[in-house]
């Protein structure tokens, strides 16, 4: 099945899980999944950056008042999503798993 094919089938009911299985064939089939975790983290990193400049972009924490802006707060955030996926992929982390442990965790937790 094309990679095309396989992002056709996920939808809004889909479990992180199956997103996070498309990661991992999306990465093979653009010839990513070679990329070294380090690399990986570097690149997260950067979406991280360019998120956080969408967002202040976005909230007008401009700098250039008369420059027009069209950074897209929600493809950074999909750019974001995909390197966390891909970065538990490389680390066999189930992230929903991991979700649900943390969060049972936190919920133990007394908070102030």
């Amino acid at each position: 099945m094309e990679l095309r094919e396989k992002l056709e089938l996920l939808n809004e009911k889909s479990s992180v899980l199956e997103v996070q299985e498309y990661i991992k064939d999306m990465k093979k089939a653009r010839k990513f999944d070679k990329v070294t975790i380090e690399r990986e983290m570097m690149l997260f990193v950067e979406e991280l950056g360019e998120l956080a400049k969408a967002i202040r972009k976005n909230t007008k924490g401009r700098l250039d008042i008369t420059k027009e802006y069209n950074d897209s707060v929600e493809e950074e955030l999909a750019d974001c999503f995909i390197y966390l996926l891909s970065i538990a992929n490389m680390n066999n982390v189930d992230i929903f798993k991991a979700f649900k442990n943390k969060e049972i965790k936190n919920c133990d937790r007394v908070w102030r």
